[in-house]
């Protein structure tokens, strides 16, 4: 990717680790990132900002915000890196075209409605193809026309239960997971995961053998984010859990993904603790690290919140690494592995409304997968957290 950034559209301040006072990040950036970030405490109204990513992790604001749903949609990016879409409440949809320079650019043909209230989306990693997870139980499939971003309904699904969050694809594309729960339960009890053989030509569904599988969280508990490693071998879900007269708990569960079938085998000694309530999972480049954002469990006082656990190569099993939880965080609201360098994204969750949304950047050793704070960026007007984060490809 060949791009060039203009000095005149920095936004925001740039910290760095022995650098940044030499006029900006220096050469050409390896990606983009985008953050969607919201204000608060009383008023939640969000949009999405896009910074260019520079060697060693440097972050430089690009063009202006884009709109989407209060409280922070999330963002799906597609294969080739030219189109981001997002949800704007009342069942919309919204794309824009993701230019040279990282900019984005409203893609009008890209707004749809939806039969369903979208809370989650992910885009096909090898056809053009964007999957949207409605919350009254719907699964649906659209068409992505690649020159103008357009979206068209191309089939669907009606989950056994309802959707939590986004789906998960396995890398190759083959394989969609969907973690579900019975719908209108304060304290469900029946969490599961659907899964499906996903057409790389049509986009269709259909049920993977053994579908739904349950999941091996405690029973009360309520299922969120889900991470699958860069060998689309393994799964993993993310769970909290209320404890009575004492606060929140919560883990990993870990799954084995048959290559053949998709069908999911819990991973030995799942479920797995990670010090915290984990509110999001990325798995690092070399699929040897799991990093869960938490914040603290059982109403305990705040602590370092990016719990780096490694991966077990032959099981899937985790174990944490020395030194976990890492900081310089100690409020997590979303975290993101670059996909071919040892870096890690992670954004802050609303604390104080005097306490500005900030994303930092940390660099993670390749043996130990300690975490090194390298760089860090805030918004250019009062964000206060940051829901979800985005990577070109």
């Amino acid at each position: 990717m060949r791009v060039r950034i203009f000095s005149t559209i920095a936004l925001a301040f740039i910290t760095g680790c022995g650098g940044g006072d030499h006029g900006g990040p220096p050469g050409t950036p390896t990606r983009f990132l985008y953050a969607s970030a919201y204000s608060g405490p009383n008023d939640f109204a969000a949009a999405i900002y896009g910074f260019a990513v520079f060697p060693g992790g440097l972050l430089s604001p690009v063009g202006s915000a884009a709109p989407t749903a209060n409280g922070g949609g999330p963002i799906a990016i597609t294969r080739d890196s030219k189109l981001l879409y997002t949800t704007t409440g009342s069942n919309g949809l919204s794309g824009s075209q993701i230019q040279a320079d990282g900019s984005l650019a409203a893609a009008p043909a890209a707004s749809t409605a939806t039969s369903d209230n979208p809370i989650g989306l992910v885009a096909h990693p090898t056809a053009d193809f964007l999957y949207v997870s409605g919350d009254s139980g719907s699964l649906s499939v659209f068409a992505i026309n690649s020159a103008t971003g357009a979206l068209t309904l191309a089939s669907s699904v009606t989950l056994m239960q309802t959707a939590e969050n986004s789906a998960v694809l396995t890398p190759n594309g083959e394989f969609l997971y969907q973690d579900t729960v019975y719908p209108g339960t304060d304290s469900p009890t029946t969490g599961e995961i659907e899964g499906f053989a996903s057409s790389g030509a049509t986009g269709a569904l259909s049920p993977a053998a053994g579908s739904p599988f349950p999941s091996t969280a405690p029973g009360t508990a309520s299922l969120l984010q889900m991470a699958i490693d860069p060998g689309g071998r393994f799964l993993y879900v993310s769970y909290q859990y209320f404890v009575t007269n004492v606060g929140m708990d919560g883990g990993v569960a870990a799954y084995s993904i048959d290559a053949n079938s998709g069908a999911l085998t819990a991973v030995p000694g799942s479920p797995f603790a990670v010090g915290g309530v984990p509110v999001g999972l990325t798995i690092d480049a070399s699929g040897k690290f799991l990093i869960a954002a938490t914040y603290a469990a059982l109403g305990g006082p705040e602590q370092n919140c990016l719990a780096v656990l490694s991966i077990d190569p032959g099981t899937g099993a985790l174990a944490a690494v020395p030194g976990s939880p890492f900081g310089p965080l100690q409020s997590c609201g979303s975290v993101i592995a670059d996909p071919t360098d040892p870096l890690v994204y992670a954004g802050t969750a609303l604390t104080t409304s005097n306490s500005p949304a900030t994303v930092a950047v940390l660099s993670i050793d390749p043996t130990t997968g300690a975490l090194t704070p390298a760089a860090s960026a805030g918004f250019p007007d009062q964000r206060l957290g940051v829901a979800f984060l985005a990577l070109t490809h």
